[in-house]
């Protein structure tokens, strides 16, 4: 059995390694038509986003297999003239005021086929400055996105997977920026590629989200200010956080409910997409993993509660909502999906033929605070005879989409079977993931340029973690601290936690570490239009 395992500007950029409380409710969104799919014609894109050279908006061409709806496409295939492939998609957002921040996230969803190729990694994210209602320009800042999707292709390459997927997955990729002066009232943001040399199928890269947030100044910034203005060091931002119990805290900053008689701040009693951006993990660093991935859409053809045929997309804000106890986080999610996903029923057998619907839930999962682990443990064979991870969820993603173990039924390892984001619905029409979501849409982008970011809890309490360990370093590689036959490992920063193992089995977690806790409303019969 094989088992576990970039005129730089001081102010103006920074590649963060350290937790951005990232805004996640959409009047925080300060861009037109952000998500490609929702535009309801070509128009509308045209009026708010101009394209150039080899850059077309349309539906992607294998909208029969992918739900990805409509996009810009970015066409790398050299001419057989010789030219070089060149595009971009450019959007110009006006009315920037220094009064509510000087940070955004300039972020994208895009993929990238097997035969998009550039050379001199000329694909990129770029912001210009601009004053005086963005007739002066004051420079700009690029960051080069091509080194990411070849580390994708290198470090997620899974033997077992589809081989009709290739090596793509839509990920998210983003540009983090401080504006250089207060002056600056426009930005332009532009994706865009040059040097293509793509091959003549399927090499194009597709853009269905184009979104610029802004976000508070980030802890390092803050106390790196401070510390400067005071000359002597900043007390650490945990001091200014409420703690929730284990890991969990609230930052009351900028809080409007604020009592008057002097009394302390009480945290939330319940978080959603409006307030996820203050809900924080302590890792090594505070991070927001719940924040920009608690609302969701229901797609037209998807299932709702009842199991009728969904006839119009509809936009899910209370996708997954949190709760806490003295003991528990208690995750309520409707278990939708935020990202693409392959068409099922899979009736053109893009994947396997999958006969099942995706249809929203009702699911209520209780994670320990405090997670204790079991003396009695057991990892799983290769075929999961010893029974030692159970049928059905393992865990649930900052989503809401919950984890199954490495099998369908049979005792089959289901990881060739998955879509593009690594899931797909069960008999129980329940969208899961079998190995690493690479779709889950983070306000982190894990490009292995330090230790992963928390994307969900196994349910014995314990975190589950992206693949790499730290700096162009896989767990599942790692010689000085190796990840066990669970998938676990112990760091005096994060405990005992878990990390995804991407090309190697058991994919996620190898069995419970610690006393898992699996709680559940009784699952409703399903029925779908069929039925």
């Amino acid at each position: 059995m094989t088992r576990a395992r970039n005129l730089s500007l001081v102010l103006a950029i920074s590649t963060l390694c350290v937790a951005i409380p990232v805004a996640s409710a959409h009047d925080r969104v300060l861009n037109a038509n952000p998500h490609f799919d929702d535009a309801s014609s070509k128009s509308t894109i045209a009026k708010s986003h101009t394209l150039e050279g080899d850059a077309r908006y349309g539906a992607f061409p294998e909208v029969h297999s992918e739900v990805a709806g409509r996009g810009v496409r970015f066409l790398s295939s050299a001419e057989a003239s010789g030219r070089l492939r060149a595009g971009s998609v450019r959007q110009t957002v006006a009315n920037i005021s220094p009064t509510g921040g000087r940070w955004f996230r300039f972020r994208i969803r895009g993929w990238a086929q097997d035969g998009f190729h550039v050379q001199r990694d000329d694909l990129f994210l770029k912001v210009e400055f601009f004053r005086d209602k963005g007739t002066n320009s004051l420079d700009s800042v690029k960051k080069s996105i091509y080194p990411q999707v070849a580390l994708a292709r290198e470090n997620f390459r899974d033997p077992q997977t589809n081989a009709k997927l290739g090596l793509g997955s839509w990920q998210s990729y983003e540009l983090v920026f401080r504006t250089p002066f207060p002056e600056i009232d426009t930005l332009e943001l532009t994706a865009g590629f040059g040097h293509g040399i793509g091959k003549a199928k399927r090499g194009e890269f597709w853009i269905n989200e184009f979104e610029l947030v802004r976000i508070p100044d980030p802890d390092d910034f803050v106390a790196r200010m401070k510390s400067k203005s005071e000359g002597k060091k900043a007390e650490p931002p945990a001091d200014a956080l409420i703690p929730l119990g284990g890991r969990w805290y609230y930052d009351p900053r900028g809080d409007s409910n604020r009592p008057s008689d002097g009394r302390p701040i009480a945290p939330p009693t319940h978080f959603d997409a409006s307030n996820a951006d203050r809900l924080y993990y302590r890792t090594d660093r505070f991070e927001a993993p719940f924040a920009d991935n608690m609302q969701a859409w229901l797609r037209k053809g998807w299932l709702d509660l009842e199991g009728d045929a969904v006839t119009k997309d509809r936009l899910v804000k209370d996708n997954v909502k949190l709760e806490f106890t003295k003991t528990h986080l208690i995750v309520r999610s409707h278990n939708l999906p935020n990202h693409p996903t392959a068409v099922f029923p899979d009736r053109w057998r893009a994947l396997d033929g999958n006969p099942n619907y995706i249809q929203e839930q009702r699911q209520v999962w209780r994670i320990p605070l405090e997670p204790r682990v079991n003396p009695d443990h057991v990892a799983v064979d290769p075929q999961n005879e010893n029974g030692a991870l159970p049928g059905g969820p393992i865990g649930v993603a900052v989503n809401g989409v919950i984890f199954f173990n490495p099998f369908d039924a049979d005792s089959v390892e289901a990881i060739w079977r998955l879509d593009r984001c690594c899931g797909h619905p069960s008999p129980g029409f329940e969208y899961h993931y079998h190995k690493y979501p690479v779709c889950v849409k983070s306000p982190w982008t894990d490009d292995g340029t330090a230790h992963s970011p928390l994307i969900g809890f196994a349910f014995d309490g314990f975190p589950i973690y992206g693949p790499y360990e730290a700096a162009g370093e896989l767990a599942k590689d790692s010689t000085k601290n190796p990840l066990n036959e669970f998938n676990v490992h112990f760091d005096k920063e994060r405990g005992w936690h878990y990390h995804v193992t991407p090309g190697k089995f058991p994919h996620l977690i190898g069995g419970f570490w610690g006393v898992a806790q699996v709680r559940n409303r009784p699952r409703r019969p399903r029925r779908g239009p069929e039925d």
